[in-house]
């Protein structure tokens, strides 16, 4: 159970959770005291999880002893916990609604393709489930060991089967994994991070995404053939905590990355997220769209349909704040309306 530790935070999380992982990285570069915990029976009853009553990880236990899940609303709430400490939110308006724009294109369409390889080739599967079983379970006898692969394996591409046409969105999904590692190239160019010197939210939601793909096979081929540096930039960031810098200069031009992936995201994101809550106001069940002469088939998601009504409300914030290129900006790559 619990053991809450004077003011250290407890993030219970896993191996093979790009959240997780995400998670860990905001409290390393904020200089948060905390314990990074894997908790023993995800896959079976009881332990501190369902304890907690939180069905998914990572979940972190403030030092109250309470416990928060949901990874973007716990980063906010550390920053009010936490003001002026090394902040993720850049200072000025409009970076700072494009950073969260980019962690919600990471959390929520990044992670498609990234899950996609994971449980696709065979050399994909047989890894990623004996590597993830390995940091949950530690040592275990070989043949209970292989049992409870075997048992994880069906489970993943049983959900992800039920998520939408594999098959069909396969090379929108894999192309867009490719440009994200085309921007992240193009602004190490420039910049270390996508808003200056420091890391922002977006920064730190690509890499919990890419933290995953630095490591299963298919993926981390790609990108250690064609993004060594950013296969770099996701290991510095995973712990940031004597990286120093300063966010960008509101007077200069946005660095070449960041502009294409604000064009990914005007293209492919935005226009799916808005056919998603539609599709869920209406109380239908899938959608099916075309995205750049691709379709797309997926199942419809409440949680995204309230990402993107929140993304609405910092966009209201932002443009209250002094945002004055904002507009401009959004309606260039297509996501104002």
């Amino acid at each position: 159970m619990s053991d809450v530790d004077g003011d250290r935070y407890r993030i219970l999380g896993g191996p093979g959770s790009p959240y997780s992982l995400k998670m860990r990285a905001v409290l390393r570069y904020r200089r948060i005291p905390h314990n990074w915990i894997v908790p023993p029976g995800y896959l079976g009853e009881g332990g501190e999880l369902k304890a907690a009553d939180k069905g998914m990880i990572p979940v972190m236990q403030v030092p109250d002893g309470r416990y928060w899940a949901d990874t973007t609303p716990m980063i906010l709430a550390l920053e009010e916990r936490h003001p002026g400490q090394r902040s993720l939110l850049p200072d000025d308006p409009a970076d700072r609604f494009l950073a969260l724009l980019v962690e919600d294109f990471a959390d929520e369409w990044l992670v498609m393709p990234m899950f996609d390889f994971r449980w696709d080739a065979e050399l994909d599967q047989a890894f990623c489930a004996r590597r993830q079983m390995a940091g949950w379970l530690g040592a275990m006898p070989r043949a209970q060991f292989d049992d409870i692969i075997e048992r994880f394996r069906t489970r993943q591409t049983g959900v992800l089967a039920r998520m939408g046409d594999r098959e069909t969105n396969r090379p929108l999904l894999r192309a867009t994994y490719g440009e994200v590692l085309e921007a992240i190239e193009a602004q190490l160019e420039v910049s270390r991070f996508l808003f200056g010197g420091r890391p922002s939210i977006g920064d730190i939601g690509l890499f919990g995404q890419l933290s995953q793909c630095a490591i299963d096979p298919t993926p981390s081929a790609i990108m250690r053939r064609d993004a060594i540096r950013t296969f770099q930039w996701v290991q510095d960031l995973d712990d940031a905590s004597g990286i120093e810098g300063a966010w960008r200069d509101p007077a200069t031009p946005r660095g070449p990355g960041l502009e294409r992936l604000l064009t990914l995201i005007g293209e492919v994101f935005i226009p799916y997220m808005a056919a998603n809550a539609a599709a869920v106001s209406a109380g239908e069940g899938a959608i099916s769209i075309e995205l750049r002469g691709q379709p797309l088939k997926a199942r419809a998601n409440p949680y995204r349909a309230y990402c993107l009504g929140w993304l609405k409300l910092a966009l209201a914030e932002a443009l209250a704040a002094g945002a004055p290129d904002l507009e401009p900006t959004l309606r260039r790559i297509g996501a104002w309306d």
